[in-house]
């Protein structure tokens, strides 16, 4: 995507950032909408004054925000605007349904009235505690009870899917679905798995090993994202089709806190943290969360190329070149 006017709602988040800077990179107009002021929007300091970057401060949960930031004649809108992390699930529930079900919402009205496609961001949650993974796209959803709070953001995520798909049938609007999985890299806040513990290390603290470090991800750099979501951008043959962006190799939670204390030739050790004791009953993990990513080397022609070690690497890279980040 080149040369184009685009818009990009959570820009100022860690995947929306690397997104706007990428889609700047490219000679792209971009309107960007977030709750976060422009100056106070770290991740974009670096492109805040780029001639072709328009900031539109607003709460997704208002229609009348959406309408002023709209642009009827951008190509695409990438919708990112999302609440991320599990004590975020667990700490408000009711504000991530209205900021990820209304917002949503909010963005297809625009979108169907002036033929807008939607790039919508996902996520391996959507899956639940399927036991069978790989996970295909089509692959049933297994979810916990609904008083446990963690599985709100997987429910308003199927909810947008479905508004999705309801709308293409009954307005014939193009879009296409990203699923994420264990994105990290620069900028990720650090309560993630790999932030954390890069974080914690360089300012000489132990990081959290949560329960045993026996659960396993597959743990995708933020480059490796940002190159599938333009190309489901850009392919035809992604309209109408939801795709998983991960990588397809499993690592165990106990395995990156290791590889980061040896990249980093520290023996700092670590802590271990209950989660139950933590969160309580709100809370349920998913033991294995990996995807089948077949669809996407097919259809798109992308796999995930860099793998753990060379991602940390990277990203403590950027950590020392920056180091407000850890403040």
């Amino acid at each position: 995507m080149k040369n184009s006017i685009v818009m990009v709602t959570g820009g100022a988040g860690f995947i929306g950032s690397h997104l706007v800077e990428t889609l700047l990179a490219n000679g792209n107009e971009v309107h960007v909408f977030d709750s976060l002021p422009l100056q106070e929007a770290n991740n974009l300091k670096e492109v805040k004054n780029h001639k072709k970057l328009r900031y539109f401060t607003g709460d997704i949960r208002k229609s009348s925000d959406v309408k002023k930031f709209w642009q009827r004649d951008a190509e695409t809108v990438f919708h990112l605007a999302s609440v991320v992390g599990i004590k975020n699930y667990i700490a408000d529930p009711l504000k991530l349904v209205d900021i990820v079900v209304i917002g949503t919402r909010h963005i297809l009205e625009e979108a169907i009235q002036s033929d807008t496609k939607v790039v919508f961001s996902s996520t391996s949650e959507i899956f639940g505690k399927n036991p069978r993974p790989p996970w295909r796209e089509d692959d049933d959803r297994v979810l916990g009870a609904t008083h446990v709070d963690r599985w709100s953001y997987s429910s308003s995520k199927a909810v947008c899917e479905h508004m999705l798909y309801g709308v293409k049938k009954s307005a014939g609007l193009p879009f296409t679905i990203v699923r994420f999985f264990n994105v990290y890299g620069p900028r990720q806040n650090p309560y993630f798995v790999v932030s954390q513990t890069l974080y914690k290390i360089l300012r000489n603290e132990k990081p959290l090993m949560y329960d045993n470090g026996a659960m396993t991800r597959c743990f995708t750099y933020i480059e490796d994202i940002i190159r599938g979501v333009l190309l489901a951008a850009d392919s035809e043959r992604a309209v109408g089709e939801t795709f998983n962006l991960g990588n397809s190799v499993e690592v165990s939670v106990r395995e990156v806190i290791t590889t980061a204390l040896e990249v980093l030739h520290c023996n700092i050790g670590y802590d271990t943290i209950d989660t139950q004791k933590l969160y309580g009953k709100q809370y349920e993990d998913i033991i294995r969360r990996v995807p089948d990513t077949d669809k996407a080397k097919e259809l798109l022609g992308w796999t995930a190329q860099i793998q753990l070690e060379e991602g940390l690497k990277r990203t403590i890279e950027w950590i020392k070149r920056n180091p407000w980040y850890l403040k």
